[in-house]
């Protein structure tokens, strides 16, 4: 392979939602209905695609030139070649200075004449194209021309004809609506994601773009001379850990929107299925000791330069090292994910006060007046930050710990992670996750990647920094018992969950001017057939707001908000953790399964189309997954208001 197009196709996907931590890229707006969620997904887990300071990705927003340079300098990890090229309109102290340098180093982009750049221009589709194309040559793929013609090719310039032709050719451009290109359009972040995407998913061998594939194992020399590799032995089997851990909400992407399928819960839980000295190995490095050798000049130039707050603060990243016995290139790491490479704003400082029971309280215009003691709070590792209210409860976490400025947070923030989790034995980042000792129980986070994205930061840190050839990096595996030699990936279309409480329902398509789209998998699954207005469908399950439906016998998901449902009740929106259906109308009898706020449940109805209570009326008949069970009618919002 390639060894360029290898390490592009080596950055890995990532996504998470935390018990005790919430990750920072977890989005403030919902973009899984977006026909771009699944690149810009990816791109946001890399680090590649970047939000404003409130968390909004904005895919319908134009991009510029200075930031599709600044997507291409991250997703192909670009260092400054032996030359770069100066304009005069980017400038040191210019928040682009540093990645359209580099770009231009490499050749990836080209001046608007007379020594500009024009950074803040919204990049056209053919300038896009003649990047893409310069991106193509960098990592060694030669894309063949393609011979189509567009009904406006006579509008795309001399210049850029032949990179649209090649970009075209290689599947990673198309064009617009009635066969033209629109070469002149401004291109959204969206489309810029997406072809990015497509580039980073490459298949190797045609030139096109693929599925991405099992990542090639990296056989690159060691980092530093010594390793030693552990064998754990786990007391629990393969399957039983399985079992906990596929009922444990783990998550498919990075939203920690969608609940992830047992067989790809298997594939990340499997130590097997991760090589020595591949980046992913790295989830297995003990981080229960300082690294020596480490320079504050080196991590600050090198790691820790153009990262938000968290910029040149190495000193307090290998402080806390120091201080806890705990690895400072594993903190830099974790600290740079939760973070968004210091951009969230838990890390950039949010204000907390004591209310009336002095206990702390977030800062809101409507409180502020009653609260007493107000400071500005950090938190750079998503501690307490729960999947509720993550601004909320990770900064009151915060305010209860004293982390005031950042390098308390930073340190402060070490210990908690040393004392609760690294202290207690869960000291790699696989133990963090998945705790094999005691499955689906005290795990950092939900996404089922988790591990092996902070791995991969682990190791890019470690080739950046240079620490003393005397640290020792000691790998402890897991092995548990009956442990399959490897577990297959799954192919998207079974990485999803379904939450059976509707199964059996009647869903009634609504939609208004075209017809609604079944596709193989949510969001941005193949769509194989689509479906009119007040079309029924029996639905199978739910996951995350996306209904897997038959219809025709044929089955396939559909986006939730398309659809309202024959005899169904409603889940109360208050209800934090989730409405219990019981065997029986009490509340001591057995639960057969559970219902999430603003979800649905099959109510039963009489012969008169009512729907049924028991005697005291505090008791909803309903099916669960076709089984009979009750929920009590206090969550449950009224019949005339709830959709049937």
């Amino acid at each position: 392979m390639n060894k360029k197009l290898s390490i592009a196709l080596g950055l890995g996907l990532f996504a998470s939602s935390t018990l005790t931590a919430l990750p920072a890229n977890t989005y403030a707006e919902n973009i899984s209905n977006h026909w771009a969620y699944e690149a810009m997904s990816s791109l946001i887990d890399k680090d590649i695609l970047k939000g404003d300071e409130k968390g909004n990705y904005s895919p319908n927003n134009n991009v510029t030139r200075a930031q599709f340079a600044s997507f291409l300098v991250r997703a192909l990890e670009l260092s400054p070649a032996s030359t770069t090229v100066s304009f005069t309109d980017v400038k040191q102290g210019d928040w682009f200075y540093e990645d359209v340098s580099v770009a231009a180093s490499h050749g990836l982009v080209n001046g608007i004449g007379k020594g500009k750049f024009g950074p803040n221009a919204n990049i056209t589709r053919q300038e896009m194209a003649v990047m893409i194309k310069s991106a193509l040559n960098y990592l060694g793929v030669q894309a063949t021309p393609s011979n189509h013609v567009f009904k406006d090719e006579q509008k795309i310039a001399s210049w850029a004809s032949y990179a649209v032709d090649s970009v075209v050719g290689a599947n990673i451009l198309a064009g617009r609506e009635n066969n033209n290109f629109a070469p002149l359009a401004n291109s959204t972040r969206a489309e810029a994601a997406t072809v990015i995407y497509r580039v980073l998913n490459l298949d190797v061998n045609t030139g096109t773009p693929g599925t991405g594939g099992k990542e090639e194992e990296n056989t690159n020399t060691p980092i530093v001379s010594g390793k030693e590799y552990v064998t754990q032995t786990v007391a629990s089997s393969f399957d039983a850990a399985l079992a906990k851990q596929a009922n444990n909400n783990p998550k498919v992407d990075g939203g920690g929107i969608f609940t992830a399928a047992q067989p790809l819960v298997a594939y990340y839980m499997n130590p097997g299925n991760f090589k020595k000295d591949s980046v992913e190995y790295y989830q297995f490095l003990k981080l229960s000791s300082a690294v020596e050798g480490l320079s504050v000049n080196n991590i600050n130039n090198n790691v820790l330069q153009n990262k938000g707050i968290l910029t040149g603060k190495a000193e307090a990243f290998i402080e806390a090292g120091k201080t806890f016995d705990i690895n400072a290139i594993y903190l830099m790491s974790h600290a740079l994910h939760e973070t968004a490479n210091g951009a969230s704003k838990l890390a950039n400082g949010i204000e907390v006060g004591l209310n009336a029971e002095n206990k702390p309280e977030m800062v809101t215009d409507a409180n502020r007046e009653k609260l007493t003691n107000i400071k500005k709070t950090y938190n750079v590792y998503g501690i307490g930050a729960v999947d509720k209210d993550p601004n909320k409860f990770g900064s009151e976490t915060a305010y209860s710990y004293g982390w005031f400025t950042i390098d308390k947070a930073i340190v402060g923030g070490a210990q908690f992670v040393k004392e609760r989790y690294i202290g207690i034995g869960q000291d790699t980042l696989y133990k963090m996750r998945w705790n094999p000792e005691n499955p689906a129980s005290h795990q950092y986070a939900t996404h089922v990647m988790w591990a092996t994205i902070q791995a991969k930061k682990i190791r890019d840190i470690y080739a950046l920094t240079d620490p003393d050839e005397s640290t020792k990096l000691v790998f402890e595996v897991p092995k548990y018992e009956a442990q399959p030699a490897t577990s297959p990936m799954p192919s998207a279309e079974i990485q999803y969950a379904v939450d059976p409480g509707l199964n059996g329902a009647t869903g009634i398509v609504q939609v208004t001017t075209v017809n609604l789209n079944v596709r193989t998998y949510p969001v941005n699954g193949t769509a194989f057939t689509s479906l009119p207005n007040l079309s029924e469908v029996t639905v199978l399950g739910e996951n995350g707001g996306w209904y897997k439906i038959s219809v025709n016998g044929k089955e396939g998901w559909v986006s939730g908000q398309y659809l309202t449902f024959k005899d169904a009740l409603r889940v109360k929106n208050n209800v934090t953790s989730g409405l219990k259906v019981r065997s029986e109308a009490n509340t001591y009898s057995a639960v057969i399964g559970g219902i999430k706020a603003n979800g649905y449940i099959l109510g039963v109805k009489d012969k008169d189309g009512n729907f049924v209570k028991d005697s005291t009326g505090k008791w909803y008949s309903v099916l669960y997954n076709q089984q009979p069970g009750w929920v009590s009618a206090d969550y449950i919002q009224e019949p005339s208001t709830a959709k049937k």
